[in-house]
């Protein structure tokens, strides 16, 4: 048996995630950045097949530049060029289009690498037709069809080729990217695809917080004041209505879903990208206040990718404040990290963190500190 592989690349993939953008559909400017060398979504492939056991025999059907060719010529497997984009700046139509082959030709699984958009454009080719699975690279990636990180593409494979995996349709959801940067949240499911079940290895969609009530919020704001003198000092305040509403409660207006710091309890950036996040906390002493994604655990290197490795690794101390309600806790499994670079955190070498529930209550949470290396 020889698993027949479609392989399908979004080249510029992930691009928005450091510059804050909030994804790339319709951003013009990411095909500049990707040409002059910024290929985010092409380390993150290198990643996975580097994963896959070389005594699988596969074939990859893929797509020409700069969908995919240029990276399966680095590794020795097998390949069949099966589809050619017409232009250099390729286009959701392509990834539709490719998918199209891909069911002619009845391939094993559809390996594609990109976020939420790239998942809706195969999902309305594909539906339930054939397997398919997103290594992740995109800035929005709620749907349930996405490897937690790139190097666990060579376990699923095996489980595959070895018959000892299962599959099960997902939620496909995209949203609204232009309401999305006016911290507007508007998602939409956009159909089902069919997805290999493997827990831990394979990342669930996002659950939605549910209704919290303003005294929770107002409770894990005074223990942010007396306990983490949340109000003196630089503090990084990331993504997400939890940490939001936590903030507002005690003054500070920070944005919905951007990355913002404070400084002695006042906004001094405001969502700020990769770059500048990283000159504002050049050797300083910084505590960050993040929250999960309900269903997924993620605290970084999902939605908030302009909290690099680099930036983690050029502060000179950092406390990490989790915060959550129990009823987003209870939805997670273990908190996940995704940020391709090793990092120092001393608060969660010992695979676990305290997370903030209520005024002086707190959940000890497993967090997978071995995807820091």
């Amino acid at each position: 048996m020889t698993l027949k592989i479609g392989f399908i690349v979004n080249p510029i993939a992930g691009l928005g995630g450091k510059k804050a953008w909030k994804g790339t559909d319709d951003i013009d400017d990411a095909w500049s950045f990707f040409e002059e060398g910024e290929k985010y979504s092409f380390e993150r492939v290198k990643t996975a097949i580097e994963s896959i056991p070389t005594s699988i025999p596969i074939v990859f059907h893929y797509c020409g530049n700069p969908m995919g060719e240029e990276l399966l010529n680095l590794f020795s497997f097998e390949g069949k060029e099966v589809y050619q984009p017409n232009t250099e700046r390729t286009t959701a139509e392509d990834t539709r289009n490719a998918s199209k082959v891909f069911l002619d030709l009845k391939v094993d699984l559809i390996l594609f690498v990109g976020g939420d958009g790239t998942a809706r454009d195969v999902a309305s080719v594909i539906g339930d037709k054939i397997p398919v699975l997103g290594i992740p690279s995109g800035v929005k990636m709620y749907s349930g069809c996405f490897l937690y990180r790139p190097q666990d593409l060579g376990d699923i494979l095996e489980e595959m080729y070895f018959g000892d995996i299962t599959f099960a349709p997902e939620d496909i959801m995209d949203i609204n990217e232009e309401l999305f940067r006016k911290n507007q949240v508007q998602s939409s499911l956009y159909g089902h695809l069919l997805v290999p079940q493997k827990t831990g290895l394979i990342q669930g969609g996002k659950i939605s917080s549910s209704v919290t009530t303003i005294e929770t919020y107002e409770s894990m704001s005074l223990e942010l004041v007396e306990v983490f003198d949340i109000l003196k000092g630089i503090a990084i305040l990331g993504t997400g209505s939890t940490v939001y509403h936590v903030l507002k409660s005690i003054g500070i207006e920070k944005t919905l879903l951007g990355i913002d710091v404070a400084e002695d309890g006042k906004i001094i950036k405001k969502d700020v990208d990769e770059e500048t996040l990283f000159q504002t906390i050049l050797n300083k002493d910084v505590r960050m206040v993040l929250t999960p994604i309900g269903g997924q655990g993620f605290i970084l290197g999902r939605g908030n990718q302009q909290i690099s490795a680099r930036v983690l690794n050029a502060v000179k101390s950092l406390k990490l404040i989790i915060v959550s309600t129990s009823e987003k806790l209870q939805t997670i499994d273990q908190l996940e990290l995704d940020l391709g670079d090793h990092v120092e955190i001393e608060d969660i070498k010992n695979g676990y963190i305290k997370v903030l529930t209520e005024y002086h209550q707190y959940k000890l949470t497993k967090i997978t500190a071995n995807s820091l290396d």
